[in-house]
This record gives structure tokens, sequence and C-alpha cells, in this order.
């Protein structure tokens, strides 16, 4: 009896290689899936934005927590100090370890930028983190005999500090949107109005910017102004009272005053 011969046996390993290969194939398309995902998934920049009200004014302080997450990444910080003859009424801001301000040094003292909106905050600008006290934003300084100012906030509307801040060890730029009266002889007054920051690390972000840009135009950042700040500000030449460090210095007929502001850094 003639057995017919069985042939299985040869188209087995040839089955046994064309599913491994298969499999092999299914599983790095898997992988190299999951890894595209997970790029673009770590690519995406955000904007985080949040509206605030807060006032600063003398010896008041503000802790900005830029994640809002309970970590403070800046402290602004109102001061007047005197002596037996002047009167030194300063905004400061205080960076947390190594956080910065984008600003310059001016007479050797390090002075933060007041941006205009549209500005862009990277790490092309150059920024500034020390200070006695804090870095620099703007000071009245009077007395008697006459008075100066130093900075770069001294009398402005929506403008933008730029900001460089730690997440995890990675750096990160922000906003801080503030309107500012500071003016010889009268009360410090200082708006947040909002702030932002860029959730992808060492990316940029525009002044003003409050989300994405993914669909606006090229070089057209949606920028937001800041509601309200123009009320805030009164006429710099309109009659106010005196503070409390001028009243004690018996200055009811001061002379006029020489404004001597720093330049644009």
């Amino acid at each position: 009896m003639n057995r017919r011969k069985e042939k299985p046996e040869r188209n087995r390993p040839f089955n046994q290689i064309l599913n491994r290969r298969l499999l092999s194939y299914a599983t790095a398309a898997t992988a190299a899936g999951a890894g595209v995902l997970g790029l673009t998934q770590t690519a995406e920049a955000q904007v985080v934005f949040t509206p605030t009200h807060v006032m600063i004014g003398a010896h008041t302080s503000y802790s900005l927590d830029l994640t809002n997450t309970g970590t403070t990444d800046f402290i602004l910080h109102g001061s007047v100090t005197a002596n037996c003859s002047t009167v030194f009424s300063a905004l400061l801001a205080q960076p947390a370890f190594q956080n910065a301000l984008e600003g310059g040094i001016y007479n050797g003292l390090n002075v933060a930028k007041a941006l205009n909106p549209g500005k862009v905050i990277g790490s092309s600008q150059r920024f500034v983190s020390q200070g006695n006290g804090g870095v620099l934003m703007g000071e009245a300084i009077y007395s008697p005999g006459g008075g100066q100012y130093r900075g770069n906030w001294i009398h402005v509307m929506n403008r933008y500090l730029g900001l460089k801040f730690q997440i995890n060890g990675e750096t990160h730029f922000g906003w801080a949107r503030m309107t500012v009266k500071l003016l010889l002889a009268r009360p410090m007054q200082v708006l947040l109005s909002g702030y932002a920051y860029e959730t992808q690390p060492s990316t940029p972000i525009v002044a003003g910017q409050t989300e994405d840009q993914d669909d606006a135009p090229p070089g057209v950042p949606r920028v937001e102004e800041g509601p309200g700040a123009g009320a805030f500000l009164d006429d710099p030449r309109a009659p106010q009272p005196a503070s409390l460090g001028i009243l004690a210095l018996g200055a009811s007929g001061l002379p006029l005053w020489r404004r001597e502001k720093i330049a644009s850094l």
C-alpha cells in the first residue's frame, strides 16, 4: 500500500518565520506609533493665563505663583523708607532661587524692563536676578531740595514683566501684567491684572499672550491689554494728597521736581 507523502512539514517552518516577521513588524509599528504620539504630546506647547486684580502699595508684598501650585516664583514688594530729609518709595521684584526678570544694568544697578505688548520673552533676552532687596522696577526719591526717578516702572499702564523661572529643573518663560502709579509726593499704587507662562520648557512667550498661537497668523500674537487699567491711573499733573512722609518733612511748598528717568535698557 502506497502511502501519500506529507508536505506540511516543509511549509511549517516558512509559516512560522512569516508569523514571526509579521509579529515583529506589528510590534515595531506599535512602538513607533507610541513614540510619535509621545513626541507630539511632549512637543505640544500651551500658554496658561491667570487673570487677577491684586493691589500692591507701600509696605505690601505679593507672592507670585505662576503655576498656581503653591510655589512662590517671584515676590512683588512696595517699599517706603526715609531718613532725616529724604523719602525713598520703590517697587521691587524678588526672584526665587534660579529665577530672573528681563532687564539690564544701569549705573551698576539691576533694573527690570517694562515691556510693551507683543514683545518676545525668551532665551535671547537678557535677564537679571540680584539686587538690594530685589530687582528694581521703579523708585521715586524725594526731599525738600529736589527729587528724581529711577527705573522704568514710574507711571505706566499695562506693561509686562518678562519672567524666567524653573519647573522641575527646566527653564520656562512667562509674564506679569502691571499698571503702576509711582510719583513724587504721592502714594504708590500698583495693579497686577494677570500673568501667564509657557508650559513647554525653553519656549518663548509673547508679552500679553493668553493662549496658544497654533492657529494665529505668523507674527501676529493674540494679546490681551488688560481691562480697566486706564481708570486706575489718573492724570499725573492733577493735585494729590501728600504722603505721610512728605507731611512729616513739612513740604507744603515743594519746589518743582527734577525728573530723571532711566532710558529704556
